[in-house]
Parts: structure tokens; C-alpha cells; sequence
């Protein structure tokens, strides 16, 4: 899919089995490849076929970086890297221990989507050999291509992400940290941006930093992997600040009650939806049905993550 810059390709990694639910991204230049995220096993042969689309050999790429390693991200990156033998991945710290050694990160999605559901997604996640890893702290930057790839901390939705902020386009690659969203490329307008508090990290007080961090690049564009290439990022961060504070309302709500189990979490999807059915209708949506649609599976993952967070409230309450 094309992007409004030409060195950079969308790809559509068809997550789920449906369109415009996951991207990755393939930059290009002088002969050299990236790519950001990667998704999940299923979707490199996309991968692989977007770069000899372009032209390139896997040989030519030099980095496979990923935002944070939940699967829909970095699932496919051993399987990437076994097609692309100079690659390196590059991660933050806290993330880069899982893609050595994925056992705890699998035995944590399988928990959340259940074994068969969990098989069909991602399939077997192998090790990245510890010599093909690279860590980037906060603040660090990889000159690559002519351009500067500076990695910013950005947490909230998982203490092991990063954003990357591309010197030379003048965009930020944000992953989950700018929230999700729908372009209007297979949809009437106009575009949205919500926040997504999927399990098990979200902290709303680090989301709103890692939106003003953001903000604070003055990038022009936010590349986001769910979904799409998003512009004006002022408006569309207030889009995202007031559904963090809705989302964060809903969890304050629950860890008032005394629910638990799937009770929490039923009584955390009903205000979820509600949520995302008041913010399409507030951001001027033209079918909020086929976008609530289109969240329908980020609902229940918001759900699962505020009642987590919940939970951490009623701890701090003593």
C-alpha cells in the first residue's frame, strides 16, 4: 500500500485473516531495507514479497525493528531474520530478552487467547539467536540511509516500548503508543484515533506522557500499526487523550465494585464499547457501525486491560 512518502511501503499483514487490522513497514534506501514490526509468522511472506516488489533482496536488509514485543508486532521476527541473514533486530532492553527467549511471552498470549485461537495467529515463535539482537536505550540513535533513527521510551501501553522517530521524513513510527485507528482508504471519513489498553501494562498517566513525547518530535505524521498513516497529529492526540481518560474513568469505575473474574471483565467490555461508540460518534465517524465492527476485538482486549488495571488500583487502595 502506498504511503505519502516514497521511501517508506505499508504493508497489509492481513492479521486475523482480515485487511487493515495490522501493518508493518518497509523502508528503502540506496538498495538498503528496514522494516518496523513485523507481525506475526503468518504475515512474512508478505513481508518478504513487499521487499521483492521493490525490488530488494533479503540480503539487503539490515535491521528488523520492532516497537514492542507483543505478537501482532514481533512474532515473525526469528522467522524474518532466518530469510534475511544480515539483519539485526533492534529493540528496547525489556523487550529484547523476550525475543532471546519467548517462552514466558508465549505462555502469556496463549493465556489471553487460548491455545487454538493462539496456534492460528501466531503459530511456533522461535528464539533470536542472542548475536543478532540489538538493544537501543532512550535517546539513542542508528544513522541509517541518510537519515537518523532516534528511539524515544514511550510507555503506557507496555513498559517495553519504543517509538522511532525517522530524521529524514519527519514521522514518528508509534506502534500501539499513538493508539489505534482507521484511515479512509477502504472506508468513508474522516480518520480516528482511539487509545488502546490491551493487558497486561496499560497505565494511563504513562500513556498521556509518551502522546506528549510524541508531540514533542514535531512530526508531521504518526505510522501506526493498527492502522495506518495518520496526519494533523495534534487533533488526532486529542482524539487519544480523551479516550484515555474515558478508558481510565472505566477502570476507577471497576475497582470501586467488588467484581472479579469474567463478572470484571464483563462489566469492563459493556463501558468499553460504550466508550468507543461515544468517541466514533464525537469524531464525526460516517458508519460508526462498521468501525465499532472493526474495534469489536480491541474491545475485549481494552476490557482485559483495564480490568487488570483495575486490579491494581484496588492494591494501591491497601
Amino acid at each position: 500500500m502506498s504511503s505519502p512518502h516514497d521511501s517508506i511501503t505499508l504493508i497489509d499483514c492481513h492479521y486475523h485473516g482480515e485487511p487493515e487490522t495490522a501493518a508493518a513497514y518497509l523502508v528503502i534506501e540506496n538498495g538498503r531495507a528496514a522494516f518496523i514490526d513485523n507481525n506475526a509468522n503468518p504475515a512474512i511472506p508478505r513481508l518478504l514479497a513487499a521487499l521483492a516488489d521493490r525490488g530488494i533482496g533479503p540480503e539487503a536488509v539490515d535491521y528488523a525493528i520492532i516497537t514492542h514485543v507483543h505478537l501482532d508486532h514481533a512474532g515473525g521476527t526469528a522467522e524474518l531474520l532466518r530469510h534475511c541473514p544480515n539483519a539485526i533486530a533492534v529493540a528496547h532492553p525489556k523487550a529484547a530478552r523476550h525475543l532471546i527467549d519467548p517462552a514466558r511471552l508465549v505462555a502469556g498470549t496463549r493465556a489471553v487467547y487460548g491455545d487454538e485461537q493462539y496456534d492460528a495467529l501466531y503459530g511456533e515463535i522461535a528464539p533470536v539467536p542472542a548475536d543478532r539482537v540489538r538493544t537501543v536505550e532512550d535517546g539513542e540513535q542508528i544513522e541509517w540511509g541518510g537519515r537518523t533513527l532516534t528511539f524515544l521510551d514511550t510507555r503506557g501501553h507496555a513498559s517495553h516500548h519504543c517509538c522511532i522517530h525517522d530524521s529524514r521524513e519527519n514521522i514518528i513510527f508509534a506502534g500501539d503508543t499513538f493508539g489505534l485507528g482507521r484511515m479512509s482508504s477502504r472506508r468513508p471519513g474522516p480518520p480516528f484515533i482511539v487509545c488502546t489498553s490491551s493487558p497486561p501494562e496499560f497505565d494511563p498517566a504513562e500513556a498521556r506522557k509518551s502522546v506528549q513525547r510524541i508531540l514533542d518530535t514535531g512530526a508531521d505524521w504518526a505510522y501506526i500499526t493498527h492502522f495506518g498513516m495518520f496526519d494533523e497529529l495534534p487533533a488526532r492526540a486529542a482524539q487519544l487523550l480523551d479516550s484515555i481518560d474515558r478508558l481510565e474513568d472505566v477502570a476507577r469505575e471497576a475497582s470501586a465494585t467488588d467484581l472479579a473474574g469474567e463478572a470484571l471483565h464483563a462489566f469492563c467490555a459493556e463501558r468499553v464499547r460504550a466508550v468507543f461508540t461515544a468517541h466514533l460518534e464525537k469524531c464525526g465517524v460516517s458508519d460508526p457501525a462498521a468501525d465499532l465492527h472493526w474495534l469489536r476485538r480491541d474491545a475485549e482486549l481494552n476490557a482485559m486491560g483495564l480490568a487488570i488495571y483495575a486490579g491494581k488500583l484496588r492494591q494501591a487502595k491497601g
